[in-house]
């Protein structure tokens, strides 16, 4: 590499960055082939499984909560959640907790689409890392979550 180079690196793979890129490249192709079954988008899916875990574990459904869980910015979320409504999946009320609030509640629909979609997309998550073994995916989980810890602020 010349002293003119712009590259820190000698192999494009020893950049976390690019890494990060492929395997999200990766997995996102992946998760697309999953969800195109469901008629959901990435996106709507991070939403969905997110109200579907806040619902189980009681927590507020609003949309400032799903965009703190999720960090997805708030504009997008509220889109994708319009969208979602438009095509039957979930509802809006008024929140119970909070008056300027809008709580995001299931439909029918939406509550039988994201159960069969998170089986399929757990199963996918599996096999997706199945070359770790269980303490590599232990350890990838962690620095991953680390990573995310130390950027979450600056976003």
């Amino acid at each position: 590499m010349s002293d003119s180079s712009p590259f820190k690196y000698n192999k494009a793979d020893e950049s976390a960055g690019f890494v990060l890129w492929k395997i999200s490249t990766l997995w996102q192709a992946k998760l697309r082939q999953v969800l195109n079954e469901f008629g959901i988008t990435q996106t709507q899916y991070a939403i969905l499984a997110s109200l579907k875990w806040f619902e189980e574990r009681r927590e507020p459904t609003t949309q400032s909560h799903l965009v703190q869980h999720t960090k997805i910015d708030k504009m997008t979320i509220s889109k994708a959640i319009r969208r979602l409504q438009k095509d039957g999946f979930v509802s809006r009320e008024n929140s119970t907790t909070d008056n300027r609030a809008m709580d995001v509640r299931f439909t029918a629909k939406g509550s039988e689409v994201i159960h069969k979609a998170i089986v399929a997309i757990e199963n996918a998550d599996e096999d997706f890392f199945h070359c770790l073994s269980e303490k590599q995916l232990i350890g990838y989980k962690s620095l991953t979550l680390e990573v995310i810890a130390s950027n979450s602020s600056q976003v």
